[in-house]
């Protein structure tokens, strides 16, 4: 089993705007099923790169296992000079926690989930407190091509097990003792 932490909030918006021009990301790209051109945000390529930051809803610290970045993403190349590129990173109040996810090879239809490389999470002190920032990396600067992204979250395994043995068996033991 997993746990998956979808966006709850915006904390930047940058240039990004929502599929109807609106400045309210996170519920453009918090759905469990990737829903393409009907909810999605998107941010132009007009010669620099830009960047907005949702944070994500609280998980538990995560069992043993790999922890990943997915995302659908759609690239517009509308100039024939290539499409902008992604860039995702996993912050926790602001801080960088493992290793950025960078593709420059956008898919140029909807319908592709994006998982990253396992991502070195052990610098994590706060599952409460995690983000995700998400950057347009520009390529042609024309202001006529696109980057749109319809669903980004973290996964990650389910919740360290906790064990009720231990506090059981020293309750037994010091009933044993007062009888």
């Amino acid at each position: 089993m997993v746990q998956t932490a979808r966006p709850s909030a915006d904390s930047t918006d940058g240039g990004w705007v929502n599929e109807s021009e609106g400045t309210t990301l996170y519920t453009s790209i918090d759905e469990v099923t990737a829903d393409g051109a009907t909810t999605h945000i998107y941010s132009t390529d007009d010669g620099s790169n830009d960047t907005c930051i949702v944070d994500l809803a609280s998980i538990d610290a995560p069992g043993s296992g790999n922890v990943y970045i997915k995302y659908t993403a759609l690239g517009e190349d509308n100039m024939g000079m290539g499409a902008p590129g992604i860039e995702i990173r996993l912050l926790e109040g602001g801080a960088t926690r493992g290793a950025a996810h960078t593709d420059t090879n956008v898919a140029s239809s909807w319908g592709t989930e994006v998982t990253s490389s396992a991502i070195d999470v052990s610098s994590v002190s706060n599952w409460g407190n995690l983000e995700l920032k998400i950057t347009m990396t520009t390529n042609s600067g024309s202001g006529m091509d696109y980057l749109k992204v319809t669903q980004a979250y973290l996964e990650t395994p389910d919740a360290a097990a906790s064990s009720t043995a231990t506090p059981m068996a020293l309750n037994t033991y010091q009933q044993m003792r007062n009888d």
